[in-house]
Formats: C-alpha cells, sequence, structure tokens
C-alpha cells in the first residue's frame, strides 16, 4: 500500500482550550438543567445510577466532544459512584472503568498542563478494570483509543525534526501496543458474537489511528510550511524548488513514516470491522456506507504512485527513455493502479445513498481515473469514460448543474448544457 498523501480522514487538529469552567460541575448529575437533557435507553431503569451515566457518556461521545463541563461531570459522577459501591464492597461492571477512562483522557484536551496525569489516571483505571475483567471487550476498546489519544497529545506535540530516538519514548512501541490491545477487544467480540461493539463509538478508533497516521506523515510538511511563513516574498521560487524535509533515521517518527505496516494494518481492522457490522441484527446500511466511503478511498490513495509513474513514463517527454520511476516499470505502474481503481470502486459503489449524489460521483471520478489507466481512445477507457459520463449527467441534473465542469472536462468541452 503506497503511504497516504492526503489522509483517510480528517487530520487531527488541536483543541482550543476552554476559557471559562464551571465550579459546579460536581453537581452536574443533580442538576442536569444546567447542562443538557441525557436520554435513557428505552429499556434502562431511571433510578439506575449506572445506567444514567451510560446515557451521559453516550450523550457526550455523540456529540461534537468540546464540552468540558460535561467530562467534569462524567469524571465527577464516576468518583462518587466508585465512593459509594467501595463502601457497598461491590464490584462495579467492566463498562464503568471504560467510562471513567475515557473521560480522564478527554480531559486532557482542555488541560494540556496536566496531559501526563490525565492519561497516567486514564491508564491507571483501564489496569483496575483489565485486572477485574480481563476480556472485557468495553475495556480493552477503551484502553486502545486511550493509547492512541496520548500519542499526538503527549508525544508528537513535544516533537521536532532534529528530535532524536534517545530523548524521547519508541512512539512505534505505544503504537504497536494500541493496536495489540484494540485486536484483544476485536478477537474476544468475534468470539462471543457481540457484534452490537462493532459501532460508531468503537469505529473512532480506527479514526484515531488515521489521524495519529496523517499527523506522523505531515510531520515534516507542517514544519516546512511554517519556516516557509517566515520567508521573504522573494525566496517564493526558491521554496517551490525544497522537497520535503526528510526525517533522519534516528527520528522516533522514522520508521513509522518509512513503513506501510500500519496503513495495512488499518485497511485490513476496516475490512473485518465492515465484515462484523453486516452481522448485526438492526439496520446499519448508514454505517457500513461510511465504511466503504473509507475503503474505497484508500484504494484511491493506493493507486496514486502507481498511476503517477505510469502517467509520467508514458506521457511526459521529460522522462521519455526512462525504465522506471520509483522502483516501477510503465507496465508495472499501469497493471498496480488498474487493481487498486477497481477495488476502490467496488467499495465506492456500495457506499452510494440514492439521496447523495456526491456518493454518486464518486464512483464517477474513480472510473474516470481507472479510464486513464488504459490507452489513449482504447474501448476500456471508452468504456469507463462512457459510464462516469452517465453518472456525472445523472448527478448534475439532481444538483442543478453542481457538476457541470467535471461533466464539461470528461466531454471535452468548453460549454455544456446539462
Amino acid at each position: 500500500m503506497a503511504k497516504r498523501q492526503l489522509g483517510l480522514g480528517k487530520a487531527a487538529k488541536a483543541k482550543k482550550q476552554k476559557t471559562e469552567t464551571s465550579q459546579s460541575t460536581a453537581a452536574t448529575s443533580q442538576k442536569p438543567n444546567e447542562t443538557l437533557r441525557v436520554e435513557l435507553n428505552e429499556e434502562a431503569d431511571a433510578d439506575d445510577e449506572l445506567a444514567q451515566l451510560q446515557a451521559l457518556w453516550n450523550t457526550y461521545s455523540k456529540s461534537d466532544k468540546e464540552n468540558e463541563l460535561m467530562v467534569n461531570g462524567i469524571i465527577h459522577e464516576c468518583d462518587r459512584l466508585l465512593r459509594n459501591w467501595d463502601e457497598k464492597n461491590e464490584a462495579l461492571p467492566d463498562y464503568f472503568h471504560a467510562i471513567y477512562a475515557l473521560a480522564l483522557s478527554e480531559l486532557a484536551k482542555y488541560k494540556p498542563e496536566e496531559t501526563s496525569q490525565c492519561f497516567q489516571m486514564a491508564l491507571e483505571r483501564l489496569d483496575a478494570g483489565l485486572a477485574a475483567y480481563p476480556k472485557s471487550i468495553d475495556v480493552n476498546f477503551a484502553k486502545s483509543r486511550v493509547l492512541l489519544a496520548r500519542i499526538p497529545l503527549q508525544y508528537i506535540s513535544t516533537l521536532e525534526v532534529s528530535s532524536q530516538v534517545g530523548d524521547y519514548p519508541n512512539v512505534s512501541e505505544m503504537l504497536d501496543e494500541a493496536l495489540s490491545v484494540y485486536e484483544v477487544a476485536e478477537t474476544e467480540a468475534e468470539a462471543r458474537k457481540e457484534y452490537s461493539k462493532f459501532n460508531e463509538d468503537n469505529l473512532d478508533i480506527l479514526q484515531a489511528l488515521d489521524d495519529v497516521l496523517d499527523m506522523m506523515d505531515n510531520f515534516c510538511k507542517k514544519e516546512e510550511e511554517e519556516d516557509e511563513e517566515k520567508e521573504d516574498d522573494d525566496d517564493e521560487e526558491e521554496d517551490e524548488e525544497e522537497e520535503v524535509i526528510q526525517l533522519a533515521e534516528n527520528h522516533p517518527l522514522y520508521h513509522i513514516q518509512a513503513t506501510d505496516k500500519y496503513n495495512f494494518w488499518w485497511r485490513n481492522h476496516t475490512l473485518k470491522f465492515l465484515t462484523n457490522v453486516t452481522k448485526r441484527t438492526e439496520n446499519t446500511t448508514q454505517l457500513q456506507r461510511e465504511l466503504c466511503t473509507r475503503l474505497g478511498q484508500s484504494y484511491l490513495q493506493e493507486a496514486e504512485v502507481p498511476a503517477n509513474v505510469y502517467t509520467t513514463l508514458k506521457y511526459d517527454d521529460d522522462y521519455a527513455g526512462l525504465g522506471e520511476l520509483q522502483g516501477l516499470q510503465m507496465e508495472e505502474g499501469q497493471k498496480l493502479a488498474q487493481e487498486s481503481f477497481k477495488e476502490a470502486l467496488k467499495y465506492l459503489k456500495k457506499a452510494q445513498d440514492d439521496d447523495d449524489p456526491d456518493t454518486w460521483v464518486n464512483v464517477a471520478e474513480a472510473m474516470i481515473s481507472l479510464g486513464n489507466m488504459y490507452e489513449m481512445d482504447s474501448p476500456d477507457q471508452e468504456k469507463w469514460y462512457d459510464e462516469a459520463e452517465k453518472i456525472l449527467v445523472r448527478a448534475n441534473k439532481a444538483t442543478q448543474g453542481k457538476y457541470r465542469e467535471i461533466l464539461e472536462n470528461l466531454r471535452g468541452e468548453d460549454e455544456g448544457d446539462e
């Protein structure tokens, strides 16, 4: 799999620290009207404190996760429940430990000066949960999420281009640990046939991995952009010719950037996630579409390098006579790109929504890219172009001309009336 050049999801963004805090967060569960209304599951007991905690966490996890007040409320409620259960000498359920730890890790976003402490407390809570429930699906999924969240906030944010392995923890080992714990939860959920665990909330773990890999892939680019902003306009032409900064082999992120191991892991486990989602009894159409979209995008990005090799060696006179580029011969690049584009199409077609023309256009654009991997004006190329055109005409009509430009480009027209 080619290294991701664009990323599959949104690049991880630093969260703005809230400037206003409440002095009454401990009373969150007692004064819900001061925060928000929490909806309980129909089967949940309104007098069940643990059910209320679950509902509060579910409300937060489905929100934009920008509510420090709610996070503090969840943590205070967990503290209270923990004291009460200790007094009763009763064991709390596994999901309690997961919620408590996740809330502590979320707090790290709002209190950057306490990042290390927040993650340490979160991991200690998870270890306590695993001591009581070694094979808990919820606790293991939560631990994977916390370990992934810690990497950018506690470690990558402190790195510079000049950083060396000996001065920082081994980021690769931390990443491996997070993925290993995820696999424990995944395997256990499959073994118990608890397919409901493969839901939107736990899909966030795979998205978190994608964001972390994105951050690592773009680490040097960020440094370069910051440097360029400080330079004069006179150096603009020179800047454009500069190559992306290469990390030294002793940099903490070097080996992660240099391998496709984690990209393959992401795809393989996203495929597993999709397989398990299809086994759920309830309607999961939207979740399946989301997964298929992500998988389709990953194959599109996998095709980028071989496609560029093929088109460059085939059509760029500056490379005339060159036998290979980036380790690939022209025919090899063509074949690999065709295979990846076809795989992308398989998933993008499954991701189509009759009410969302953008999803149709994703398919059409993949068809055009695939057509570009065939000889000019060949039957194969015309076949893919024709199919793409039909889709674009439909999408253009449905959106009153939104895709007119791409349709004209495909037709080679200056104007279009569709």
